[in-house]
């Protein structure tokens, strides 16, 4: 709750636009945060974020691109956000202060009703007749809706790095578990694991720094290590234990990984 209050104080503006044909300014730096989400419409939008140089974390859909509704536009502090309707478009606006660091670019919301029923409800307390109190109304709808939107992507992207990091966890249990078959690749552990191979390569470099390839790689050159030193096994019966169907291949990729031959290896490993 915490959260939700110091991010409330430091609403700094916002502006729920109807239906517009483009926006009154294409190109914009904000000291602080801002959010640019459509509530109908498309635009094209592209956020340059020099300050960080690149330190910062990326939403799904990345630093350019287009947003329907349901994406959330983020550009962090001494950010410059572009922007261009596609087609006429309403839309919510706002600028903010955070301790939170929200993923900058696109992010796609999944609870899409929840944030209908926001937007709803701050296009009600603008249209209040209590001239008094709208402006107020308004603005506290407003930072609710930042509040809201903030802790859903946030909550999500959490949710998301779990489930992930499970499918990180899966695909080494499975590469140990089947390491020996010259029959493994991306393809075959991708299929298996029920994601597509871009998606498991890219997050297995994230978790590990590796492509699951490359630590299938040093898995077989591990095990090949343990044999050479460890056995008198034939090249060929090591290939075949690591993954390998040719003692050729397996010792092309030994060299190729260790500076070294299998025979090399095992002469200088023996006491």
């Amino acid at each position: 709750m915490a959260i939700l209050v110091e991010i409330m104080h430091f609403l700094d503006g916002y502006l729920l636009a109807p239906r517009r044909p483009q926006f009154s300014l294409r190109s914009d730096t904000y000291e602080g945060w801002c959010m640019l989400l459509p509530r109908s419409g498309t635009f094209s939008y592209e956020v340059e974020d020099v300050a960080a140089r690149g330190t910062r974390a990326v939403g799904a859909a990345g630093l350019r691109g287009e947003a329907c509704f349901g994406d959330v536009v983020i550009s962090p502090p001494g950010g410059t956000l572009r922007r261009q309707m596609k087609t006429p478009t309403s839309f919510f606006f706002a600028r903010f202060l955070t301790a939170l660091e929200p993923p900058i670019g696109c992010s796609r919301l999944r609870d899409v009703d929840r944030l209908g029923a926001d937007l709803a409800l701050l296009e009600s307390a603008q249209s209040a007749s209590d001239e008094g109190r709208q402006r107020l109304d308004a603005e506290m709808v407003a930072a609710h809706v930042v509040d809201d939107v903030l802790i859903t992507m946030l909550w999500e992207r959490t949710r998301e790095d779990v489930r992930e990091d499970v499918l990180v966890r899966r695909a080494v249990a499975a590469i140990l578990e089947s390491f020996t078959s010259p029959d493994l690749s991306l393809g075959e552990l991708a299929r298996t694991l029920g994601v597509s191979s871009s998606l498991l390569s890219r997050r297995f470099r994230d978790v590990r720094g590796v492509t699951p390839v490359q630590y299938l790689r040093g898995v077989r050159l591990r095990k090949a290590r343990e044999l050479l030193t460890g056995t008198d096994f034939t090249l060929q019966t090591i290939a075949e234990q690591c993954g390998y169907r040719s003692a050729f291949y397996l010792s092309r990729v030994f060299k190729a990984g260790t500076g070294q031959s299998p025979s090399e290896y095992r002469a200088g490993s023996r006491v």
